[in-house]
């Protein structure tokens, strides 16, 4: 009996010390891991901005109530070239890319009446590169949130989307050590895709409540008459083609998806007549179909005096009281004579929820051919 309990206290002796040396070895990780995002703190100074220039006193544009922005500087010169953004469920943190492949993780804080009043706690660190023989890709254009915990970023160089894996749904923090993957959910991309112009590529991505991805590019065809940005379905097994139908001087920078499938898609203008301008276009999810030209409804138009630079970036949420809250940011293509600002809003128009929100990445991964 003795030499059993003596196996016994031998066995959870070690065990005991075989834990306490995991723990240690996971502490010791995570404080390296803290360390190592101390480094990629970034300096931000935030000032607030009203809606309109001229008429401080306005707040509403469209269909849009204005909820705050804020004009970002930064002593760092790598700040900017904000290209694609999502916002974390409770509005508290942002997770964005730049056009020179850097994450931007930062925390969001709110005011009276829960308005925008500042960003702090922020930090960029560069998107880990697939290794081997894979050509790095450059120019991160879009971002969508495919599964709750992985993102998929597309590139103008070249032409290809990437996969980059969170721990855990939300922790935006991992993925500043997540490596590329290639997309394995969806078949090779078709040459329509690939071959698109320089700098003319994927700057619109969301994610659909079925798991596939819609993605619209800056590049535009005319057919019968009409303007549109080629697209495409991505899931299933099958990448489809259509595309969304746009005025000849604005191009698609962004997209999201909101409670009820529809899309929201943020255009973008500039000429020497109108300068720089905006619009905030809604797709009824009824009319997403393959090898069709969709045709959405413009529901808030900004131009001068309306406070606005290259607006480049969007994303939504859904708060507590089940109102849509619309962010929208601006890529200043790292020139000192444009400016970072992000602008919140609030959709005045009530929004169903879908009957059905599946799990978007599972039904991406089954082949429905």
């Amino acid at each position: 009996m003795k030499i059993r309990y003596q196996k016994l206290i031998n066995f959870y002796g070690i065990t005991t010390l075989a834990t306490c040396c995991m723990m240690t070895v996971a502490y010791a990780d995570s404080t390296s891991r803290y360390q190592e995002l101390d480094k990629y703190a970034l300096p931000l100074t935030a000032t607030a901005i009203p809606l309109n220039h001229k008429d401080t006193s306005l707040t509403s544009v469209g269909k849009l109530h204005y909820m705050g922005g804020l004009k970002i500087t930064s002593s760092k010169r790598y700040f900017g070239g904000i290209s694609s953004f999502v916002v974390s469920p409770e509005g508290d943190q942002i997770l964005g890319i730049s056009d020179r492949g850097l994450w931007l993780i930062a925390d969001l804080v709110y005011g009276q009446n829960n308005h925008l009043a500042d960003i702090e706690n922020a930090r960029m660190a560069p998107l880990k590169q697939l290794s081997g023989k894979i050509k790095p890709a450059r120019d991160a254009e879009a971002l969508t949130a495919v599964d709750g915990a992985g993102y998929v970023v597309s590139f103008e160089s070249p032409h290809t989307l990437r996969y980059f894996q969170a721990t855990h749904a939300y922790n935006y923090d991992s993925l500043f050590f997540a490596s590329a993957q290639k997309v394995t959910f969806a078949p090779i991309l078709p040459n329509s895709f690939a071959s698109l112009p320089k700098n003319l590529g994927i700057e619109a991505l969301t994610t659909l409540p079925d798991g596939r991805m819609l993605a619209f590019s800056e590049n535009t065809l005319t057919k019968k008459d009409k303007t549109f940005s080629q697209g495409w379905l991505i899931g299933h097994g099958k990448v489809e083609k259509l595309g969304f139908e746009v005025s000849p001087s604005y191009r698609p920078t962004d997209m999201a998806t909101l409670p009820n499938g529809d899309i929201l898609v943020l255009e973008r203008h500039f000429s020497l007549a109108k300068g720089m301008a905006a619009r905030l276009t809604r797709i009824s999810a009824k009319l997403i179909n393959t090898d069709k030209i969709i045709k959405g409804e413009v529901i808030a138009d900004l131009a001068y005096p309306f406070n606005l630079d290259n607006m480049e970036a969007l994303a939504v949420r859904e708060n507590a009281k089940g109102e849509i809250i619309i962010y929208i940011m601006s890529d200043n293509n790292y020139n000192r004579l444009q400016r970072n600002i992000l602008m919140m809003f609030k959709l005045d128009e009530g929004i169903k929820k879908a009957a059905e929100q599946k799990s978007g990445f599972g039904n991406s991964l089954a082949d429905k051919n």
